[in-house]
C-alpha cells in the first residue's frame, strides 16, 4: 500500500508526504484551525494529529496564503469560498479525467512492473506524459475563461440589456434510468452535456452548472437564451434514447457569486421549467411578447395564468420549434 502510495505521489508530480500537521503548522506559523478551514473547504477529510501526510508542497501554500492575507489582498472567508469551489469543481473533473484517459488508474501497477532505467515508451514513460498533457491544458482552459471574464467585464457599460438565465432538463430522465443499463445512462448524460456546452457556447452564453439531468446557463440577452434552448431541442430530438428536453427562460438582474448564479429571475427561470412539456420551452408573456410575431416558431400562448410557486400569478408562453 505504501509502495502503491509513493508511485501515485511521483505520478502527479508530488513528493511524498512526510510531514505531521503539527510539523506543518510549525513550519508555516498558520494555525491548525485556519488550515483545517481551508483543507476542509476543498473537500478533504480531517487527517489525524499523528499521521504524516503532508509534504513540502502544503508548507508552501500555506505560507502563500498566510503572505496573501497579511497583505490584505484576500480574506479567509474569500479564500475559503475559492478554495470550496475549485474543490468541488476538481474533484468532479478528476473523476471525468480519470474515465477519458483510463491508462492513469492503471499507472500505479504498471510503474510498479517496470524495472528502473527502462525506457522504452511503456507505461511508467507515458503515463507522467498524460498528467503534465492534463495540467497545461487546465491551466490554458483557466487563462482563457480568465481572459474571457476580463474582457465582458470592461466591455460591460451603463444601459446595457439585461441578462437572461435559462434551463435545459431531460423529460423523465429518472424514470428512463430505472429501466437503463449504467452505460446507457452514461452516454445519454454525457451527449446531453456535450450538447449543452457546445449550444451554448455558440450562442455567446455561458454553462453555469450541471444539476444531474439539468444544465443552467446564462446569456446576454432574452432572445438568445431562447435560441439557445430551441437550438438544444433541435439537436438532441434526433438523437437515439435520448429523453425530450423542456426548458424555461427568464430575464431579469441576477447576483453572481464565485461564478454561480442567484436571485428572483433564476428562480423564475426554474419555476417555468417545471411548466414545460417536452420539446418545449416556456418563458413569460411579459419576456416573450414579441415572439408571437415570428413565422419561424410555433408560439403559444394559453389564456390561463399559471400560479407559479415564490413568483405568483403569470401569463405564460409555450414555445417550441417549427418541425
Amino acid at each position: 500500500m505504501r509502495d502503491d502510495l509513493a508511485t501515485a505521489y511521483r505520478l502527479v508530480g508530488m513528493e511524498p508526504p512526510s510531514l505531521q500537521r503539527a510539523e506543518v503548522e510549525a513550519l508555516t506559523g498558520v494555525n491548525f484551525e485556519r488550515s483545517l478551514r481551508w483543507w476542509r473547504a476543498m473537500g478533504f477529510p480531517e487527517v489525524a494529529s499523528g499521521e504524516i501526510a503532508f509534504g513540502r508542497e502544503d508548507v508552501d501554500i500555506l505560507q502563500r496564503l498566510e503572505s496573501v492575507t497579511d497583505t490584505g489582498m484576500m480574506r479567509d472567508d474569500d479564500i475559503a469560498r475559492l478554495a470550496q469551489l475549485m474543490g468541488a469543481s476538481f474533484s468532479r473533473l478528476v473523476e471525468a479525467q480519470l474515465e477519458v484517459v483510463p491508462e492513469l488508474r492503471a499507472a500505479v501497477e504498471a510503474e510498479k512492473a517496470e524495472r528502473p532505467g527502462d525506457s522504452d515508451g511503456s507505461a511508467s514513460d507515458v503515463e507522467p506524459d498524460a498528467v503534465d498533457f492534463i495540467a497545461e491544458t487546465m491551466n490554458y482552459v483557466w487563462r482563457r475563461h480568465l481572459l474571457a471574464a476580463i474582457a465582458n467585464g470592461l466591455s460591460v457599460v451603463e444601459g446595457d440589456e439585461l441578462g437572461a438565465v435559462g434551463f435545459a432538463d431531460l423529460s423523465g430522465f429518472s424514470r428512463i434510468s430505472k429501466g437503463a443499463a449504467a452505460v446507457e445512462i452514461t452516454e445519454i448524460v454525457e451527449t446531453f452535456e456535450a450538447a449543452a456546452f457546445d449550444v451554448v457556447s455558440a450562442h455567446s452564453g455561458r454553462v453555469v452548472k450541471l444539476i444531474g439531468d439539468e444544465v443552467m446557463f446564462v446569456a446576454d440577452s432574452f432572445d438568445d437564451a431562447v435560441g439557445i434552448a430551441l437550438d438544444l431541442i433541435t439537436r438532441l430530438r434526433p438523437v437515439d434514447l435520448m429523453p425530450p428536453v423542456h426548458c424555461g427562460i427568464a430575464a431579469g438582474p441576477t447576483v453572481r457569486v464565485a461564478g454561480d448564479v442567484f436571485g428572483l429571475t433564476v428562480n423564475l427561470a426554474s419555476r417555468l421549467t417545471d411548466q414545460a412539456r417536452p420539446d418545449s420551452v416556456v418563458v413569460s408573456r411579459r419576456d416573450g411578447q414579441h415572439l408571437l410575431d415570428r413565422d419561424d416558431l410555433d408560439v403559444r400562448a394559453p389564456h390561463r395564468s399559471l400560479s407559479l410557486k415564490g413568483v405568483g400569478r403569470m401569463h405564460i408562453l409555450a414555445i417550441r420549434p417549427l418541425d
